[in-house]
């Protein structure tokens, strides 16, 4: 269960389950909800490392965008094929730089629907393609336009990070601005009463005056003494309406001069506000970029680990088919090599000794068989107690690698020659091993849908495992078909026809160490 544990990481990106209920939901969805329905079946197969299915979904979305003229999902899907073609590596006919220009393309439609962080994101996808291919000139031209695109996108704070959203911060600008300008014209609007007034009875004065100067002396001097009182009596009642009009204006002028006070603190009150938004925006964005940054570094490292792990179990053919496609079919292998070890007297060893005291003596054992099985590129099968199982030639066959399981089992018997020497020393029981090698053809596969065991089968692996059973411990026993292989660079002692069980005589030979 552990093993398995470890195992889902990987396997999780060969599920198809997300990509099957997207595409049932596809046949459902039109409009905006089929485009992007599109481009979450590019995401899906884009993590599954199937970069063809992935572009043909981003151009699916490109393609219906047109058709609808959503200028804005046309620029998404560029912007999303762009990333495809940047992770698969694929370039145009005579090495065109398709990546590029889909996010220039991306951009150019950008200009017609603005949206500042798709603008960014191409900016710097381009910068990525620029400085892989050493264009320095390039590279320079890109990031002078990440810092222009950056420097206007700083100016405005994300909606959902502002402690004050922009629309709220211009509808308190906009009600000031309004109330300032309703109270500057209900002032212009008194202002100017109160000078039509003075107008007027400024006009009064004058008609009055006319029509004194067209007066005949006696006229004049009757008038003189009939309105010399009136006179006396208007100019004090005219001198009070004057001095009123200077209070009402002088208190005007004194509440246009609060208004716009008023409206000038509302504008500094506003800047700093807006001022603070974007410096939390920007420390937030900060904290939020390192926070992913370091998760991504985490999922790569597991990403590794469990890769290495797979691969420790299966071969790299087999574990590859695997993750793509999360299953896998049994192969045929003409010429294979298949090496088996066993140990004499392995019941008499493990009556000697206690339980964990044998699985701690088998371990540093296949251990070091296991290094050296390694150096050889060979695939370690499996152990079955003390049996040890190695194959050759998966997937590439050809008497080099017959050569190399030879090698490998000389070194095999020269570790367990050491080995034993120390043990002799301290009285411990002796591990003497029988090893057998035979070629041939052999079917090889994944068994199971849990616990994943690659194994082989043949009358390939049945006749190794009986030479094994007829070799001698501490000695190399092959059979007639391996020795062709090998016979110019071996020395090897031929035994005759040794009868088998169940596949009567084989020629034999001991390979000299």
């Amino acid at each position: 269960m552990v093993l398995l544990g470890l195992l889902l990481p990987v396997l999780a990106f060969s599920q198809t389950d997300d990509i099957q209920e997207l595409k049932t939901q596809l046949r459902s969805r039109s409009g905006v909800d089929r485009i992007e329905t599109f481009l979450d079946l590019s995401d899906a197969y884009l993590q599954s490392s199937d970069y063809d299915e992935a572009r043909k979904y981003t151009q699916e979305a490109l393609d219906l965008a047109e058709r609808m003229q959503r200028v804005d999902y046309q620029a998404i899907a560029l912007n999303r094929e762009g990333k495809v073609l940047t992770i698969s590596g694929k370039r145009g006919l005579f090495g065109k730089d398709l990546a590029s220009a889909r996010f220039r393309e991306s951009i150019n439609l950008l200009q017609k629907k603005p949206n500042r962080a798709l603008l960014i994101d191409n900016l710097e996808h381009l910068r990525i393609l620029a400085k892989r291919n050493g264009r320095a000139d390039e590279l320079a031209e890109v990031e002078k336009e990440i810092a222009r695109a950056r420097d206007l996108v700083d100016k405005l704070p994300p909606p959902e990070q502002s402690p004050l959203t922009l629309e709220e911060v211009q509808d308190n600008i906009i009600t000031r601005l309004i109330e300032t300008q309703n109270k500057q014209e209900s002032v212009s609007s008194q202002r100017l009463n109160y000078e039509k007034e003075r107008q007027r009875l400024q006009a009064e004065l004058e008609a009055q005056r006319e029509e004194i100067d067209r007066m005949s002396m006696n006229q004049l001097k009757a008038a003189f003494l009939l309105n010399e009182r009136a006179k006396k009596l208007d100019s004090l009642q005219f001198q009070n309406r004057i001095d009123s009009l200077n209070v009402v204006a002088a208190k005007l002028a004194l509440q246009e001069s609060e208004s716009t006070r008023n409206f000038y603190l509302a504008g500094l009150i506003a800047v700093i506000l807006l001022a603070g938004g974007v410096t939390f925006s920007f420390l937030r964005a900060r904290q939020n970029a390192r926070l992913l940054s370091e998760k991504n570094k985490i999922i790569r490292k597991e990403k590794e680990r469990s890769e290495n792990l797979l691969l420790n179990i299966l071969p790299s053919l087999v574990a590859e088919e695997l993750k793509k496609q999360g299953s896998t079919s049994a192969r045929y292998f003409e010429d294979v090599s298949v090496l088996f070890a066993d140990f004499v007297g392995f019941s008499r060893i493990a009556e000697k000794l206690t339980p964990q005291e044998l699985v701690n003596e088998l371990d540093t054992c296949f251990k070091a068989f296991d290094e050296i099985v390694t150096k050889y590129n060979l695939e370690k099968i499996k152990t079955i107690g003390d049996a040890y199982m190695v194959a050759g030639g998966i997937p590439h066959g050809g008497g080099s690698q017959i050569r190399d399981m030879v090698r490998a089992a000389l070194e095999m018997q020269n570790w367990l020659a050491k080995w034993n020497i120390e043990r002799r020393k301290q009285k411990l029981p002796i591990f003497d091993a029988r090893i057998g090698i035979h070629r041939g053809p052999v079917v090889a596969g994944v068994v199971g849908s849990r616990k994943f065991a690659f194994d082989i089968w043949g009358d390939t692996v049945n006749i190794a495992s009986r030479i094994e059973s007829a070799g001698e411990g501490g000695k190399i026993n092959i059979s007639g078909e391996v020795f062709k292989i090998i016979e110019n660079d071996f020395s090897c002692e031929y035994r005759g026809k040794i009868p088998a069980k169940n596949k009567g005589e084989i020629d034999m030979y001991f390979v000299q160490n």
